[in-house]
């Protein structure tokens, strides 16, 4: 069993304001329990997840306290693997978000690439526009 955590579940676990917060927590805390087997999650989403987390907080500490969810201070107390997005993920992520008319994102795109090349099995989001392209729970 895998998983892979998009930015809306480690952003609302964070913001205690996030209608999500409750569920997010929820969440987080069945994949630190290892109850959806390996999680992972990606560059991209740290990149986006941070700087989300700062535009809707206007907090640095809530954007740094995202950004040590994916990069802690002593590897081994993460429970998250961080995939990096690499040039072939981002080539088919581009076409995909040229020739679909979708409200995705180019990060969900790249989440749709990696998920399906890697055959991770679901993926956590509170986005239903993903339903169309991978297995998703919230």
């Amino acid at each position: 069993m895998s998983l892979f955590l998009d930015t809306g579940i480690v952003v609302a676990a964070h913001n205690v304001r996030d209608a999500n917060h409750a569920r997010a927590l929820e969440v987080m805390r069945e994949v630190r329990d290892g109850i959806h087997g390996t999680a992972y999650s990606s560059d991209f989403v740290l990149d986006e997840a941070v700087t989300l987390a700062l535009v809707r907080t206007r907090s640095r500490a809530t954007a740094l306290d995202v950004g040590r969810f994916f990069l802690p201070e002593r590897p081994g107390e993460g429970f998250v693997v961080l995939l990096h997005v690499d040039e072939g993920t981002v080539r088919r992520a581009w076409e995909s978000f040229l020739r679909r008319e979708t409200p995705l994102s180019f990060t969900d795109w790249t989440i749709v690439e990696q998920v399906r090349a890697l055959r991770i099995d679901r993926v956590a989001s509170f986005d239903e526009g993903l339903d169309a392209w991978v297995s998703r729970f919230s």
